[in-house]
């Protein structure tokens, strides 16, 4: 029993080793946030990698974002899926109506006032009357013509410019800045949630394995011991 204990020492040991290691090396990555002294001299490896190299991360990370991410390319693909479009149709749609509305509208009162000056007897009230009804008439027609002439000519013309002004409005915005500034601003701690959140399970994985290798080194070990 004692020559099988003093057997799996080693293999025990390797797996602790391994585990603290790896679990240490992963807790240094943020930690700690801030740098360490004792008596005015610093103390290695603080603070951690990340807080240390935050702001070299942070210019990395904003360039790939910027240069993969919010290309014009992609940008436009994400109008097209979104479907602003039909939106826009039907905003401009809805403004040319109360537009055309408002414009026919005074037309038919100037001309109807017109028709009123002449209104003398019963037969010219008649007249007068069977022309407005085809005023009328004949400006729903007309609105309906210009409604369809003007709305594919204002929907070609903001589509044109949307594309055309695209690469101005990306180079303006300054998106390589605006993440750079966010992940400063950010806590750190929020910063080591985020990442130790979403890569929980790999990292525990990783931990686990430093354990399992340990393990089998000292196996190892002490079976190479034995064989000697």
């Amino acid at each position: 029993m004692g020559e099988i204990v003093q057997f799996l020492i080693p293999s025990v040991l390797g797996a602790f080793i391994g585990y603290i290691t790896n679990y240490l090396a992963i807790k240094m990555l943020f930690r700690p946030f801030e740098e360490k002294r004792i008596f005015g001299v610093k103390i290695p490896f603080t603070p951690g990698l990340i807080p240390k190299r935050r702001k070299e991360i942070a210019i990395s990370l904003a360039k790939t974002i910027e240069e993969h991410l919010f290309t014009t390319e992609k940008l436009h693909k994400l109008f097209e899926e979104s479907g602003y479009k039909e939106r826009l149709q039907k905003r401009v749609e809805i403004v040319l109506d109360q537009l055309i509305d408002e414009i026919l509208e005074d037309l038919v009162k100037s001309v109807k006032s017109g028709i009123s000056i002449g209104k003398f007897n019963i037969k010219t009230t008649i007249v007068a009357t069977a022309l407005e009804k085809a005023i009328e008439k004949l400006s729903e027609n007309l609105k309906e013509k210009l409604k369809d002439k003007l709305l594919e000519k204002a929907s070609d013309n903001i589509e044109k410019n949307i594309e055309e002004e695209l690469p101005q409005i990306l180079s303006q915005l300054n998106i390589e800045k605006m993440v750079v500034d966010t992940l400063m601003e950010m806590d750190i701690q929020t910063l080591e949630e985020i990442v130790i959140g979403f890569s929980e399970k790999q990292l525990k994985h990783i931990t686990y394995t430093g354990a399992v290798l340990g393990f089998l080194i000292g196996l190892l070990q002490s079976i190479l011991y034995l064989l000697h």
